[in-house]
């Protein structure tokens, strides 16, 4: 209970104001002339005024309020590190305990989670003290690394700020950096990355080797500076998505193996796809791939019409016959390996290729080019190109017969799994009929195409590091002819062009991954029957294995969580995924000994202090402080008392009694009218 004087007028302040200026300047006005009784008549004005002013005592019944003390808790993926989580729950439960023992206090706990954009603690902090009603925040504990990527606090707040540091900031660690990496890459050419090695907590060395990969492949490794920008480079040998992992080799102390690799994923490009087309004779369909190939800008196409083979009776003069001459030597000796794509359209072997002209291709597929033979009669016969050094590369072994009998060409088994023809499987049975087919005696590789008695049209197959499709028959033309309907002639010749090419679309064994709201999904393409569990390979270093289900023809998904920040392998046999839970360089593993420095000014400018976790019986104890007094020592922190209280109810009565007022006035009033008389 506590009271206090309060004011309530019996007339308006403005009223009673002018009222008593004018009986003070009447007053000021009877001294200045010395009349008797001015003495009185000051006393009786002062008096009035004060009964005008109605002064009334209010006692005040009032509850007191219990402080509020926050307490914020970094639980961010750093914290994962070194037992610093282990310890920081203990450190919470210790001051729950504290807290609950004083009557006088109340507690609001904060979490900071774990987020790609790095540790949010300023904002854990700002809505902690949002939390707390205004005028009872006694303080905040941080319970923290010290690690912190978002704006500090615009405003200090009016009670102490004390962090508790957790973890060992002596510890080392070592952290790897991709200051800049290319998006795109030409094939055959260098990608350049810079990146940066840091020793924290330790003395650094003076260089470090580091691996270079491609899809899992031979790594390349270099020995480059701690503590600088360093260019390092590597060659980009194929198109579409060449994941590039960067691992730097471990240092001497090492919180964790996390930050010392990641994945960049750089997209190969071709500066334009070079294609030498070879039509062995004339025919109906002889502009189909050349028209194809045409269309597309980024294609420059070499095309050469054996218009007249060296044993064919024709008294045409050469220089009427050629436009150009077939330069045979400077195609298939000296710029041989500079196309992406060769054609043998109806070739006969006659004398215009020399057989080491031949085996030079053959060599060439071998080591990662492509070639697409269309074989009509001329295949079955004596002047075949199975029957040259092509032969080791062909998929197929001609039996010196041709079927003639009508067909409708449809998608095989394993076409339907295959990038190149599923998309056209279900359109199979409008296809256009063709009359003409090689046979072959055995055949390696995948027949994605066959005719009615499943016989093989269209075969697919690879050869060392190249590629090589055979066509079986020479009548895909009429589909472009719309003959019996047609075909889709354009699209399966620009996908096969593509498969040949390495488009990585079209690629029949393909292993893809990506993380989308906190999920791994993988994509694994295959022409087998069934695919067998994955291996990921999570940032910790921690390998899981994840089913695959069916989802389409040749096509196998499966999924799990990815929280975590860092870099997801998935392997599949020889095929390697990578996939990056959040940016390229997470905030959170940009630097992970234990540090003050971002808490610091928080702390100082509201007085807090700073204390050093190592074990479970180093928790500071708590004191209760006045809003002047220290509010941190060496071995305890404050939380400062507010006084805050609630009024219950109140009681009112005059500070004046009205009997007695009235009797001053009165005696005031006649006695100054008595001292005036007495002049």
């Amino acid at each position: 209970m506590s009271g206090q004087l309060l004011f309530d007028p019996l007339l308006p302040p403005l009223l009673i104001g002018g009222l008593g200026g004018a009986l003070i300047l009447l007053s000021m006005l009877a001294f200045g002339l010395k009349l008797r009784g001015s003495l009185l008549r000051a006393a009786l004005v002062a008096v009035l005024a004060l009964v005008l002013a109605n002064p009334i005592w209010v006692e005040q019944q009032k509850d007191p309020l219990s402080d509020v003390a926050v307490l914020v808790t970094d639980t961010s993926e750093s914290m994962t590190l070194d037992g610093r989580d282990v310890l920081a729950k203990t450190m919470a439960a210790q001051i729950r305990e504290k807290i609950a023992a004083d009557a006088g206090l109340e507690l609001i706990e904060e979490t900071v989670s774990p987020s790609r954009d790095g540790t949010a603690l300023f904002s854990a902090i700002q809505k902690g003290i949002a939390k707390a009603p205004p005028g009872r925040l006694a303080g905040v504990m941080v319970l923290s690394d010290g690690l912190a990527h978002d704006l500090p606090l615009s405003a200090t707040p009016d009670a102490p700020v004390h962090a508790l540091m957790v973890g060992n900031p002596n510890h080392g660690d070592r952290t790897l950096r991709v200051i800049n990496a290319p998006r795109y890459g030409l094939v055959g050419e260098m990608a350049v990355f810079i990146i940066h090695i840091e020793d924290e907590g330790q003395t650094p060395a003076s260089d470090a080797v580091v691996s270079l990969s491609v899809d899992g492949g031979k790594p390349l490794r270099v020995r480059v500076a701690v503590g600088k920008d360093v260019r390092v480079s590597l060659p980009i040998e194929k198109r579409g998505d060449n994941v590039v992992e960067i691992e730097v080799a471990p240092a001497k102390e090492e919180l964790t193996l996390i930050n010392n690799r990641t994945a960049v994923n750089v997209n190969g490009i071709r500066d334009r796809l070079r294609v030498l087309l070879v039509t062995g004779e004339p025919y109906a369909g002889v502009r189909s791939w050349r028209n194809l190939l045409k269309s597309d800008p980024a294609v420059d196409l070499v095309h050469f019409t054996i218009l007249r083979p060296p044993l064919k009776i024709d008294p045409t003069p050469v220089n009427e016959m050629a436009l150009i001459a077939f330069p045979t030597r400077e195609l298939f000796v000296e710029k041989l390996t500079g196309f992406d794509l060769i054609i043998f359209d109806r070739y006969t072997r006659r004398g215009v290729l020399p057989m080491l002209y031949l085996d030079n291709v053959a060599r060439y597929v071998e080591k990662g080019g492509a070639l697409l033979v269309v074989a009509g009669p001329e295949f079955a016969g004596p002047y075949s190109l199975a029957r040259t050094p092509l032969s080791s590369v062909l998929p197929a072994r001609s039996l010196s017969r041709i079927d003639t009998h009508a067909y409708r060409p449809k998608v095989t088994k394993a076409g339907t799994r295959h990038p190149v023809t599923a998309p056209l499987a279900s359109l199979d049975k409008s296809w256009g009929r063709w009359g003409r087919r090689i046979e072959a005696s055995s055949f390696s590789g995948t027949a994605v195409l066959s005719d009615d008695k499943d016989e093989p049209l269209m075969i697919l197959d690879r050869v060392g590091k190249g590629r090589v499709a055979l066509f079986m028959s020479d009548h895909a033309w009429l589909w472009a002819r719309g003959f019996d309907g047609g075909g889709p002639h354009a699209e399966l010749y620009r996908r096969l062009a593509h498969w040949l090419m390495k488009e990585p679309e079209l690629e029949e064994e393909s292993l893809r991954a990506k993380i989308f709201q906190g999920e791994l999904q993988i994509r694994q393409h295959t022409l087998a029957d069934e695919a067998a569990p994955v291996e990921v390979t999570a940032p910790d270093g921690s390998v899981i294995k994840v089913p695959l289900i069916p989802a389409g023809p040749g096509v196998f998904t499966g999924t799990m969580p990815a929280k975590a920040s860092g870099l997801y392998s998935v392997r599949a046999g020889k095929l390697l995924a990578v996939a990056s839970g959040g940016s390229l360089n997470p905030k959170e593993f940009a630097h992970l000994i234990p540090s003050v420095k971002a808490l610091k000014p928080l702390v100082e400018d509201s007085r807090g202090g700073i204390y050093a976790l190592r074990e479970a019986g180093s928790l500071p104890a708590i004191r209760r402080t006045g809003a002047r007094d220290r509010q941190a020592g060496r071995t305890w922190m404050g939380l400062k008392r507010n006084q805050a209280f609630v009024v219950t109810g109140e009681q009112r009565r005059p500070a004046l009694p009205a009997l007695l007022m009235a009797l001053v006035l009165v005696g005031l009033a006649a006695g100054a009218w008595w001292r005036e008389g007495r002049s």
